[in-house]
């Protein structure tokens, strides 16, 4: 009979995403460190990026898709009542619910069974506003969670002051060093000439990374710079916000004729030869929970430009040390800041000399050490 403790951890899918990419080390971590983990998710397995460890289970829901009207009450009803089954099953000592509305799902289905709830929010919850539905369930059942972790101080006060919630850890993400590789490869030599240098930037396709402002920025600064190229890796999500942006992102580029200087790849899974191979790297997020792709940048020795947005960027960077931090959203700025990245190639050099002792702060050992920690300390905890 086995000693170890089980947890569970609840997502919607394991596509590509800060998110999945978190639980995908973590459940890894905690299987190999005296837990026995299952990972379940709301989507089915079609559209996973992501794999799992082969000692962690995985149970897929394939209960995911829009819904509206009163058919959006019937079918979350039915998600409650299902993973209630779930879990009256697999009786783990601990659910570990991911992003609001698999956190609210979790601590409703929850209710009189013998198990400890932890949440984890993954962005900025001022920011990162969801249906009306789930921010008004937040504010009421967030308070009854055992535990929170977050990722940052301010994403920490947020939750205390807006929904009540207590016991709350702040836990970064980690780096995974070397950096995993997964499908799709695409090597960046089949993009960039030996001659040519890279900007990079790199996420979902959606409003909130901001990379309509990085291509109205590029199409200012990157005319003058004819042997430079940029890339955004990444592709749209099936969700809203998202939808259309990659026809929208490729109309922007052909308008201003530099369509093979700007290149949208699609997603990739050896995003670390990009970083490789990058020059720059540039962060445009309208607002983060902390953002892995400048965390994978900075460890690969990218000399990196990024909105100072809430939250993360900040923790990261120190300006003019081993990065650059802008206000939100100044487009002016950033092509200053990129304009000067490109001419002082010795300014460069120094910053990501300095940016790789992330790997270090950031390291796995550090904190998924510290998600073991909490969660012993949760499931020994008699409250």
């Amino acid at each position: 009979m086995s000693d170890n403790k089980k947890i569970l951890i609840f997502l919607g899918s394991l596509t590509s995403g800060g998110t999945e990419r978190v639980v995908a080390t973590l459940s890894k971590y905690l299987a190999q460190n005296n837990f026995d983990v299952t990972v379940v998710t709301l989507d089915s397995t079609e559209r996973d990026f992501y794999k799992l460890d082969n000692k962690v289970q995985r149970i897929a829901m394939d209960a995911a898709g829009a819904t509206a009207g009163i058919d959006k009450v019937f079918k979350n009803l039915l998600r409650i009542y299902q993973f209630r089954k779930i879990l009256k099953n697999h009786k783990p000592d601990i659910i570990l619910g991911m992003i609001t509305r698999h956190a609210v799902i979790a601590l409703i289905a929850s209710v009189g069974l013998q198990v400890k709830v932890a949440v984890s929010e993954r962005n900025y919850p001022e920011k990162r506003k969801n249906h009306s539905m789930w921010e008004f369930l937040r504010t009421v059942f967030y308070r009854f969670a055992d535990m929170h972790v977050v990722q940052t101080n301010k994403i920490a006060a947020w939750l205390k002051s807006n929904t009540g919630a207590k016991n709350i850890k702040v836990i970064p993400n980690s780096i995974s060093w070397p950096i995993e590789r997964f499908e799709p490869i695409l090597q960046p030599e089949n993009y960039i000439q030996p001659a040519e240098k890279l900007i990079l930037a790199a996420g979902t396709l959606k409003h909130q990374k901001g990379f309509d402002l990085l291509l109205e920025a590029a199409n200012k600064f990157l005319p003058d710079y004819p042997d430079w190229k940029m890339v955004i890796l990444g592709e749209e999500k099936n969700e809203s916000g998202s939808k259309g942006l990659r026809k929208e992102f490729e109309k922007k580029v052909a308008e201003n004729g530099i369509t093979k200087r700007i290149l949208l790849p699609g997603r990739v899974g050896n995003i670390g030869d990009w970083y490789k191979a990058a020059d720059i790297f540039v962060l445009t997020s309208r607002f983060e929970g902390f953002p892995n792709v400048l965390l994978e940048a900075m460890a690969s020795g990218c000399a990196s430009v990024s909105f100072n947005c809430d939250t993360g960027p900040s923790d990261l960077i120190k300006h003019n040390e081993n990065g650059i931090l802008i206000p939100p959203e100044d487009i002016e700025m950033l092509e200053a800041q990129i304009r000067y990245m490109i001419e002082n190639p010795i300014f460069r050099q120094k910053i990501s000399d300095k940016a790789i002792k992330v790997r270090e702060f950031y390291s796995e050992e550090k904190v998924l050490g510290e998600w073991t920690k909490v969660l012993e300390e949760l499931v020994s905890s008699e409250n």
